[in-house]
């Protein structure tokens, strides 16, 4: 653009110098007529050339910026959901809608189908797992409800990651269970590991996202 502001001076000292010559009336005017001729062209084609770069330039700014503006709205749409999701999980009035889930006897992760999720809503906490996932474990261990869930902060990472442990006690001492979820920085995307807490072994994890109960 600099470049062009040059340019631009320049031209106009030369139209200004051929303009004093076009008016000088000892120029022979064969040559007065050649000269406006040519000045004309001359004119014409800068004319043209200016009009071009500038266009160019401006079309090369927009598509510069369309990224940019692109992956600052990702940032910030990425930068509210973290918040609704840190703060439904604070104030322990979430769901938990698994994606993917990581069993020991797979090797890749497992699509989840609807019905799998994690939820609190006050002091009451959900586990729900369909059985399509855990064939043999008895339908009874797949969901569990407890009205005196807790959920904590544990701690911030260093990356910017948010991890928070749930406790819920089921019917029985074996069915008593911690899930330690794991929030990620910028996005409502979570990991969550969901363990026995009597044998203290993970029972599955598995990734999610996690909503504002009620949503």
């Amino acid at each position: 653009m600099n470049k062009m502001i040059v340019l631009l001076i320049f031209f106009n000292y030369i139209v200004n110098n051929i303009k004093h010559m076009l008016h000088n009336p000892f120029i022979n005017p064969l040559k007065f007529t050649a000269m406006k001729k040519l000045f004309l062209l001359r004119k014409s084609l800068f004319i043209a050339f200016a009009a071009t770069t500038c266009g160019l330039f401006s079309i090369i700014g927009c598509a510069a910026q369309k990224p940019a503006a692109g992956r600052q709205g990702e940032a910030a749409g990425g930068e509210i959901r973290h918040a609704q999701a840190s703060k439904a999980l604070e104030e322990g009035r979430f769901v938990i809608e698994a994606n993917e889930f990581y069993l020991p006897e797979d090797k890749s992760p497992v699509k989840s189908s609807t019905g799998n999720y994690i939820s609190m809503e006050g002091k009451r906490g959900v586990i729900s797992f369909t059985p399509d996932l855990f064939p043999k474990t008895p339908l009874g261990n797949l969901t569990i409800t407890d009205d005196t869930a807790e959920i904590t902060l544990e701690k911030r990472k260093k990356n910017g990651d948010m991890q928070f442990c749930m406790r819920m006690t089921g019917p029985a001492n074996s069915q008593d269970r911690k899930v330690i979820i794991t929030l990620y920085k910028d996005t409502d995307k979570c990991h969550v590991q969901v363990s026995n807490e009597l044998l203290a072994y993970p029972v599955v994890k598995f990734t999610g996202v996690v909503r504002p109960a009620g949503e």
